[in-house]
């Protein structure tokens, strides 16, 4: 029985649990804090990656949402 608290509204295409969840890259601070550098605006570089989709029930997982929405659509929206 899935907790209501984790359950997507999407169903997974490989597995058709509503167990989705999106997968962020970890940020790690390369300079760390400097106050000149904020001051003058040259502050720390920031990744414009955009979170990936993963299943928590089964570990499928897709790039990006096209990616996501092209599984739904070629595979349905999962056996249950």
């Amino acid at each position: 029985m899935t907790d209501e608290s984790t359950r997507s509204d999407q169903a997974c295409p490989a597995c058709g649990a509503h167990e989705l969840a999106l997968i962020d890259f970890p940020s790690v601070s390369a300079v760390g804090y400097q106050v000149f550098s904020e001051t003058i605006g040259m502050g720390e570089i920031k990744e414009t990656t955009p979170p990936a989709i993963g299943c928590l029930n089964c570990g499928a997982e897709w790039p990006d949402l096209d990616a996501f929405r092209a599984a739904q659509a070629a595979h349905g929206p999962g056996p249950g």
